[in-house]
């Protein structure tokens, strides 16, 4: 079975503690990525999640259809974009954390989508997010202390 890469956004429901929601959410992502070699990350900003999924077709629909959608945590879920890929771009996080930074912001302003809004992605900035994506470093023990 052939490999894809799916993107995502979706909003975080209104909750008392973000940050702590942010951090069970990951937690339960690297358990269940790991155990069905699925890698990716995942970028919150703004009560916004975009989320960058890699792996074999059937997992990654599986972990977005029957899970995702599912979360009580999540609200308007939108795929962005589905596509087969040949290399994984993610292949060393089983779930990255990618913190707010200022890169994703100048991202989205030289864009002229003014603030970090992943709804405003479109087919000629996806490619580009993706890759800015990528570069960004792991910041899961970082939000893992603020959550404490």
């Amino acid at each position: 079975m052939k490999d894809v890469r799916l993107l995502y956004v979706s909003k975080l429901k209104d909750c008392a503690n973000p940050m702590n929601e942010l951090f069970n959410i990951l937690t339960e992502a690297l358990v269940f990525n790991n155990l069905n070699h699925i890698y990716g990350a995942l970028y919150y900003g703004n009560n916004y999640f975009v989320q960058c999924l890699e792996g074999n077709k059937d997992q990654v629909e599986h972990l977005y259809f029957k899970k995702i959608l599912k979360d009580p945590r999540h609200e308007n879920c939108e795929i962005m974009m589905l596509e087969n890929i040949d290399e994984r771009m993610f292949s060393k996080w089983h779930m990255k954390y990618a913190i707010f930074h200022k890169d994703i912001t100048e991202f989205f302003a030289k864009n002229h989508l003014d603030e970090f809004n992943p709804y405003l992605l479109n087919t000629e900035t996806i490619p580009n997010f993706i890759d800015l994506l990528s570069q960004q470093p792991d910041s899961f023990y970082t939000l893992k202390q603020e959550s404490l």
